[in-house]
């Protein structure tokens, strides 16, 4: 009997450029770009050039990777191949509507040439956006069938890898970026300075703990559904492994948006699987049942000790005094300036500067003069409350801080004079600022500036100003300068000082509904819409048996842990791509079980023909 040859399938040539997709999150280069060259020079930066080490080439390995995706699909696709599924449309409509919002709103943008190329520290302009939408039809237009996809897997775990072994090391041992031998690798000369701010923590190769945590939620439960997916014993254990990794970096990264992220992709993920953890055996299936009974029981009757323990967590502590500030804290409501008076309208009254011919005093509600006593450059009032709640300090022969008692910390103004008058507050980028605006934070919302980790200021006023961005947003990339960065009183009630730059609004769905319009979200939000309820009617929760139900499932726990997780991050350029290479895959695969299950129904059908024939 001759043996049968077995005939392996060549690489499908048009994957490769999802395989240098991969590539992206972990790519660093050391970086120092002259603003006026590459991008607009912020008018809020007094620095002349930005040095970059994690998004730059990043963001030029996207364009790169791009246009290989265009010359992949032309060179490797035959004409018989390129035909447009009915299905897809559904897809490829919300993406043609977000696609020309993200170029109308760059054409109108308040820079375009941030908004084409992207502002320093983040390089997600236009031509990155435009990017994300050819990677996901590419993705979804060039896979074949599973061999296609165990090869990308095998590289996507790889990165998953890397990364998060990365983000551990950093926690535990040492930040990889202070060792000198690294820092050669990654192009740092001898003399950079080397920005140590998240030193002991884990961040990876993404910059910020945020952004590894945001990265985490997307790429654990991934690769759970990869895991299961598998066939082989190795590939099994390469998944497990990188998903114990994927969930350690997420947790080293102590980012709150990946305990958020990780949750809602958890619950879902158990929702998918509900069915196998019913036991068949009608005694085991009534042991779980009372058991479930037990703990749930037990939850309900602990809850109150148990909600006493989470309470004094410092997460939940802190959002708690967000909302239920001490009596003696000092919120601000106004400030007004003229040459000679600068008055603080507080919910503890009004405090006064005046500047008179022999120098500056101080003046409380009913313009009382405030004694006070002077150790160095520091002064003290003498009288309660002032004593406790305001102060100054001198900082320079020009200078005055203003100090006031917040709940988190103490609010520091700065005061600009000369030898005569004030001249000014110094605001954003140390400008001196005369012609105060108002609070931007509406009215029915003061005090809750600080909530959800100091985001609540930043999300409230832009959904506030969401009729300036109906339909044409600021430009990609542009946040910085649409958001108004002079509001003097709503940055003193979030972050107790008038010099921040807000140039990013923590929330992935505001950014987008910001910088190319809320149209531009809402195409987005039906894609993701369609894509959800079509991957949980094909799935729900019926037992999960196929390589492609695997595949999905995990998919569609990554998408949403992310977009969970993103409420509270922005995009990037080192996790995005990501996410939209694999929105692509998930309708791949949806496409595949749903062609599985339509051929089985047909041949279940020819089988009962049969039967009856006979």
């Amino acid at each position: 009997m001759a043996k049968k040859s077995i005939v392996k399938k060549k690489l499908n040539k048009k994957i490769i450029p999802l395989f240098l997709m991969m590539f992206v999150p972990i790519i660093m280069y050391y970086q120092n770009i002259e603003y006026d060259t590459v991008l607009t020079r912020p008018y809020y930066v007094q620095a002349v050039s930005y040095v970059d080490l994690f998004s730059f080439y990043k963001s030029i390995a996207i364009y790169v990777i791009a246009i290989l995706c265009i010359a992949f699909y032309v060179l490797y696709t035959r004409k018989r191949d390129m035909e447009l599924k009915k299905d897809r449309l559904k897809y490829y409509i919300p993406v043609a509507v977000y696609s020309l919002f993200i170029i109308l709103s760059t054409i109108f943008a308040i820079f375009p040439k941030i908004a084409i190329f992207g502002l320093y520290e983040r390089f997600e302009g236009a031509l990155v956006l435009l990017s994300y939408f050819i990677f996901m039809i590419y993705a979804l237009e060039v896979l074949k069938d599973e061999i296609d996809l165990n090869y990308f897997f095998v590289v996507f775990l790889g990165m998953v890898f890397i990364i998060s072994t990365i983000g551990i090391i950093q926690y535990f041992i040492v930040d990889i970026f202070t060792i000198k031998f690294f820092q050669l690798l990654v192009g740092i000369p001898k003399d950079a300075f080397v920005d140590t701010h998240f030193s002991k923590m884990a961040y990876g190769t993404l910059y910020n703990p945020n952004n590894l945590g945001q990265f985490a939620a997307m790429t654990a439960p991934m690769s759970a559904g990869i895991m299961l997916a598998f066939k082989s014993k190795k590939g099994k254990i390469f998944a497990a492994v990188t998903l114990l990794l994927s969930l350690l970096a997420g947790y080293a990264s102590g980012s709150a948006n990946f305990f958020a992220g990780i949750a809602f992709a958890a619950l879902l993920f158990f929702i998918l699987y509900a069915s196998h953890l019913i036991p068949r055996n009608k005694k085991l299936r009534i042991a779980l049942f009372i058991l479930v009974g037990l703990i749930a029981a037990g939850t309900i009757a602990m809850s109150g000790k148990i909600w006493n323990r989470i309470s004094k967590t410092e997460l939940v502590r802190t959002e708690i005094e967000s909302l239920y500030p001490p009596i003696d804290d000092v919120y601000f409501k106004d400030v007004t300036y003229s040459a000679d008076t600068i008055s603080f309208e507080t919910t503890q009254g009004t405090f006064y500067l005046k500047y008179l011919g022999n120098g500056i005093s101080f003046y409380d509600s009913e313009m009382n003069y405030l004694e006070f006593e002077q150790i160095g450059g520091t002064i003290r009032f003498i009288e309660q409350p002032y004593r406790r709640q305001w102060g100054a300090i001198i900082t320079s022969e020009s200078t005055l801080d203003i100090i006031a008692k917040r709940s988190f910390g103490s609010a520091r103004i700065g005061i600009v004079f000369d030898e005569e008058k004030f001249l000014g507050i110094r605001g954003t980028g140390g400008r001196i600022l005369q012609d105060i605006m108002d609070n931007q934070m509406p009215e029915k919302f003061h005090g809750l500036e600080t909530i959800a980790s100091r985001r609540g200021y930043l999300w409230i006023v832009s959904i506030s100003r969401f009729d300036e961005v109906f339909f044409i947003g600021a430009g990609p990339d542009s946040f910085l300068y649409w958001f108004e960065q002079n509001d003097v009183v709503g940055k003193i009630n979030l972050l107790h000082t008038t010099s921040i730059l807000a140039d990013k609004p923590h929330n992935w769905f505001i950014q987008i509904a910001t910088q190319t319009g809320v149209l531009s979200l809402l195409a987005f939000l039906a894609m993701m819409g369609i894509y959800a309820v079509s991957s949980l009617r094909l799935l729900g929760v019926r037992r999960k048996k196929t390589y492609y139900e695997f595949v999905s499932s995990g998919i569609l726990c990554g998408l949403i842990g992310y977009m969970a997780s993103s409420l509270f991050v922005d995009s990037t350029v080192g996790t995005t791509p990501i996410f939209f290479v694999f929105l692509g895959i998930g309708i791949f695969a949806n496409e595949q079980i749903k062609n599985m299950r339509k051929k089985d129904k047909n041949i279940s059908a020819r089988k009962r023909l049969k039967i009856r024939n006979k």
